[in-house]
């Protein structure tokens, strides 16, 4: 019987210098996709004619770790290993920048319609919410309730519904902070022998977490308080090491995981169950994006390229996953 074909890529973008760390679909147009890179690069793809429309080569002088974009007012914000955080206009030129005397493996996220949400100062553990329309940028400050275990460096973070900020730890814990008062609501041990969270993602009142083992973690949260996912608790995957975790938007029916071994697979949220696996990249895929209105993923990886993935369910030239 014949093997069933392995799954292809619509196109791959193949012109970058470094390893690709963050990609983010524009959302004012889903032919366009932000790519940002491991020396401090920061392009804008037009994904019609795949080449750049926007070139930023010096936009920070080490890797990007986080890109968001303020719908409301259109501007691109970059957050790098270098400390600092900035926002770009649609020219491409830098409108303002914060040095947060932070360097981690986290990345950003912001609170509608203008806060940028980033790990500042040296000590490990404290977000803060910058308002860049301020003087005075800080306008809020998450700060973990303190115990006899030092959770370590801030490894991701991720705002759910502008209310709860989610923050995954080197040691292994995921705490929750309500965005307004800005207090933590509850926290949970995501690994038992405390190693730490390397992936992370929220939607549908389900938190998602990655490991450095071969793991994948479903939390609910509809009750403000992190407990076991009841149908989907956890997923072993082949191989250890999680990269990265990304939901597609717009139903929240589909996990993408890249795992440390260069896969990604595609899984159904509610059961678990595996769909499909993309084996193209030759390196790790750092990051994962939807583009929320045509269904279509963007991996970007170490291995200095961008592949773009149709996900249907009717076409055998698209990656099937029956979602």
């Amino acid at each position: 019987m014949e093997k069933p074909r392995a799954p292809l890529p619509t196109f791959v973008l193949r012109s970058f210098s470094s390893g690709v760390t963050c990609i983010k679909y524009d959302l004012t147009d889903s032919l366009r996709l932000y790519t940002a890179e491991q020396q401090g690069s920061v392009y804008l793809y037009n994904l019609r004619t795949r080449l750049p429309i926007l070139s930023l080569p010096n936009a920070h002088t080490s890797t990007v770790l986080g890109l968001n974009q303020s719908i409301e007012n259109n501007k691109l914000i970059t957050f790098s290993k270098d400390g600092f955080v900035k926002v770009w206009n649609e020219q491409g030129q830098c409108e303002w920048d914060y040095q947060t005397h932070h360097c981690s493996f986290s990345n950003s996220d912001i609170i509608s319609p203008n806060l940028i949400v980033v790990p500042i100062g040296s000590d490990n553990s404290m977000i803060a919410a910058l308002d860049y329309q301020c003087s005075n940028p800080i306008v809020k400050k998450f700060i973990p309730i303190s115990t006899e275990i030092n959770n370590g460096m801030i490894m991701k973070l991720r705002v759910f519904d502008n209310r709860w900020l989610f923050v995954a730890y080197e040691n292994g814990s995921l705490k929750v902070f309500d965005i307004p008062t800005t207090k933590q609501i509850d926290s949970y041990q995501i690994t038992s022998d405390h190693e730490p969270v390397t992936a992370l993602d929220v939607i549908c009142n389900t938190c998602l977490c990655g490991t450095t083992k071969s793991d994948l973690i479903s939390l609910d949260f509809s009750l403000l308080k992190l407990q076991p996912t009841s149908t989907f608790r956890q997923i072993e995957m082949p191989n250890a090491g999680t990269s990265f975790i990304r939901c597609r938007p717009n139903d929240g029916k589909l996990i993408a995981v890249a795992g440390w071994d260069s896969r990604i697979r595609l899984f159904r949220r509610e059961t678990g169950k595996q769909l499909a696996m993309l084996d193209l990249h030759r390196q790790q895929v750092n990051s994962i994006d939807f583009d929320f209105h045509t269904k279509q993923m963007a991996c970007a990886s170490e291995d200095k390229t961008v592949s773009i993935w149709d996900i249907y369910n009717d076409d055998n030239n698209k990656t099937k996953t029956n979602s």
